[in-house]
């Protein structure tokens, strides 16, 4: 490789900078497409849906070549939806996997007709007691169900053996990003509530989901919460699918762990083909990747305009920060950051930070070659939770995005400018 050159698809990132300016997010069309192939060949054994999850990544370009591929979409606000509708996804292709939101929301999703994951009592008794059986459900539970398996107390079909006691005990015990993220879900603590509703209104529950995510990372605890999962979606007669969601991490450090799919795969379809044999019927499996199919197809191009030191520490200081790439400040999310204007260039450690008015650290510590003033750094892995969860802090205008796909750079989100800054305002007299 050139020093002078970091190619995508024979292009010279350096060239793809000039054209449409820094800071650049940047996705590369053969990489997603890579991504989607992987995952579907991993479960080709099972008749299997790949339903993108929106969040991620709204672009509508993005949604259109995932349709292009043969995705389905994940969304969980009423506008994903219509996005999805404009690029020419079918209702049944679009899964609502909202949280905690007004039942209003839940009424509009039923009259576009797309299925429904519902995540609460609250919501699913006025489901019940709206729809009863004129319109089909699927029930997500919570994925601290997981955290039970891990922990061994979680056995068996027991529900009323999981008291509160047990679950703050194991709880307790849990460190993990589901701890983290209990709210979403119904518990399974409360799960005998679910089936005194789904037999009061009579609803009809065609799908069960449960969001594994990290968990999976270990195969024993996947295999006996796949067991658990199936178990539970016996007692539905009209079900069609069982929802794995998505969440499932890409490397993003050098030490980091991450699951086979291959073996995750295997171990799903044996219990899968068991599950299918035990109803007499064949239902299909949904997952809801989002990061595994973008993270590593996108990436922030940002420039080194500030170099100083305090004297103990050397800062590049960059024209993007914590309100283009959130994940470093919110998560403390490692992202490998290259500089790309000199590859083969002397290694020197510096903290590299954005240009809010906050602290706005985007890598600490880190071993890059010598940067100089106008260098071209590349942030990877920030194609999934990047540009989706940006803002215009500092009264900053987000940055424009880029497709690199058939070996071309196409232009598929402007970059902001001051009118699109004040373009929602209302200016009053006084």
């Amino acid at each position: 490789m050139e020093n002078s050159q970091y190619k995508i698809q024979g292009l010279d990132l350096h060239d793809v900078c000039k054209r449409f300016g820094t800071p650049l997010y940047v996705y590369d069309a053969d990489v997603i497409k890579r991504q989607f192939e992987n995952f579907s060949n991993a479960f080709s054994g099972i008749d299997h849906r790949i339903m993108y999850a929106v969040k991620s990544c709204t672009n509508l370009s993005i949604m259109k070549y995932m349709r292009f591929l043969g995705a389905g979409i994940d969304t969980v606000s009423i506008p994903e939806i219509k996005m999805g509708f404009k690029v020419g996804f079918k209702p049944e292709e679009i899964v609502f996997t909202p949280n905690v939101v007004e039942f209003h929301e839940i009424r509009e999703a039923v009259e576009f007709g797309v299925p429904i994951n519902i995540e609460n009592l609250q919501n699913l008794e006025a489901f019940g007691k709206e729809f009863k059986s004129a319109y089909p459900v699927c029930i997500r539970l919570n994925p601290n169900m997981l955290s039970e398996i891990e922990s061994g107390r979680a056995t068996s079909l027991d529900f009323a053996s999981i008291n509160k006691e047990h679950y703050d005990e194991v709880g307790e015990q849990q460190v993990s990003a589901w701890h983290n993220q209990s709210k979403f879900g119904i518990s399974l603590m409360e799960f005998d509530k679910v089936l005194e509703l789904v037999k009061k209104y009579n609803i009809r529950i065609n799908g069960l989901h449960l969001h594994s995510s990290h968990v999976i990372l270990d195969k024993k605890v996947f295999a006996k919460g796949v067991k658990i999962v199936f178990e539970i979606a016996k007692l539905f007669d009209h079900l069609e699918y069982v929802d794995f969601g998505g969440g499932i991490m890409v490397k993003h450090h050098p030490d980091d762990i991450v699951i086979e799919l291959d073996e995750t795969g295997r171990i799903l379809k044996k219990e899968y083909d068991k599950f299918c044999v035990s109803i007499d019927k064949r239902i299909k499996i949904w997952f809801e990747p989002g990061r595994y199919l973008m993270s590593e197809a996108g990436c922030l191009l940002t420039k080194a305009v500030v170099l100083k030191t305090n004297g103990f520490i050397n800062f590049v200081g960059t024209n993007t920060g914590f309100n283009h790439l959130l994940r470093p400040m919110m998560y403390d999310a490692y992202h490998e950051i290259v500089n790309l204007s000199n590859l083969c260039g002397e290694l020197e450690k510096y903290n590299i930070v954005g240009n809010l008015c906050e602290i706005d650290n985007i890598g600490t510590e880190r071993m890059l070659n010598k940067v100089r003033k106008d260098d071209i750094l590349m942030i990877k892995n920030a194609g999934a939770y990047g540009f989706s969860m940006s803002s215009n802090y500092n009264t900053r205008p987000k940055p424009a995005e880029v497709l690199i796909i058939n070996g071309r750079a196409e232009l598929i989100r402007k970059r902001e400018n001051f009118d699109d800054l004040i373009r929602n305002q209302i200016e009053l007299d006084f």
